[in-house]
Order: structure tokens, then C-alpha cells, then sequence
């Protein structure tokens, strides 16, 4: 998990971050564009309920880095009711939180590149991200048998 930001231009929705959750098996994307840094909390416990009841299994792990908006009282004593191992980053070492930074330098430069070769404003970020993120999952990467959405969800997205 990572939160980016803040973005040069508000959304349309008034956000200026978003919040990047990766499946570590199938590295399929989960992006929420957020107003504030403290509604990482709300977001998460949304994207858990959701990502539980459809894959029918309990998430038992999530990595971090160092931010507050990840390391609170509040997050760290919901993980630890739910039994959600917490590995938090290193202080300045982004590297170890590769994944998530790694597609968050990616998705920017996407969200860069439909928004120039669009023509549409800036404060369209939050919704270029999400089309970004949508064919992301939905192409294959680095194994090249199945795509993310295949092995995060079981089944072949229709297209």
C-alpha cells in the first residue's frame, strides 16, 4: 500500500492523492483517489470489506512505509484485531515498498500521457488514474500467462 501525492491540480472530485493497493500474488491494482491523507483508514477499511467478500478469504498481510497516515494507533490496532500482519518500510528506503512505488511512478506518467494526448484539463486526473489502473489489470506484465485481474479474481475478465 502507498499513498502519492499531492497532485499539481485538484480533481474534479476535489482530491489530491490516491491511495495504491497491490495484490502481492497477482499485482492487481486498487487505486482510490483521496481528499486528505487521514481518509487512508476509511479507504482501507472499505477496499477490505470489498476485497474479502469477493474472494471469499481474509487478508492476512499488508506493507507500508513510514507515513503517519499509515503508521497511527488507529490502523495499527484494527490490523491487530483482524490479525493483518503490518510490515512497515524502513525510514527513507522507498525501495522496499518497491511495488507500490514502482506502479505509482507508472501510473503517473499514464495518467501524464491520456491527459495530454486527450486535451482535457488537469483536474481530470482522478479519472484518467482510474482508466489507467482499469487497463493495467487488465494486460499482461511480467509472467505474461495471465493477466491480474485473471489471477486475482479466478476468472477471465469480459471484455
Amino acid at each position: 500500500m502507498d499513498l502519492c501525492g499531492p497532485m499539481p491540480a485538484l480533481s474534479q472530485g476535489g482530491n489530491k492523492y490516491f491511495f495504491t493497493i497491490i495484490d502481492d500474488y497477482s499485482r492487481k491494482v486498487t487505486v482510490f483517489p483521496i481528499n486528505k491523507k487521514s481518509n487512508v483508514f476509511q479507504t482501507f477499511l472499505k477496499f477490505q470489506r470489498r476485497a474479502e467478500r469477493f474472494l471469499g478469504r481474509k487478508i492476512v498481510s499488508v506493507k507500508t512505509d513510514g507515513g503517519l497516515e499509515f503508521c497511527n494507533k488507529y490502523l495499527d490496532n484494527f490490523l491487530e484485531q483482524q490479525c493483518i500482519n503490518h510490515e512497515k518500510t524502513n525510514p527513507y528506503t522507498p525501495e522496499l515498498n518497491g511495488v507500490a512505488e514502482r506502479y505509482n511512478l507508472t501510473a503517473l506518467d499514464g495518467v501524464k500521457t491520456l491527459l495530454i494526448s486527450s486535451g482535457v484539463a488537469q483536474k481530470f486526473w482522478g479519472e484518467a488514474l482510474l482508466c489507467f489502473t482499469y487497463t493495467w489489470n487488465r494486460v499482461c506484465h511480467k509472467d505474461g500467462n495471465k493477466i491480474p485481474f485473471e489471477k486475482y479474481s479466478g476468472k477471465k475478465p469480459s471484455v
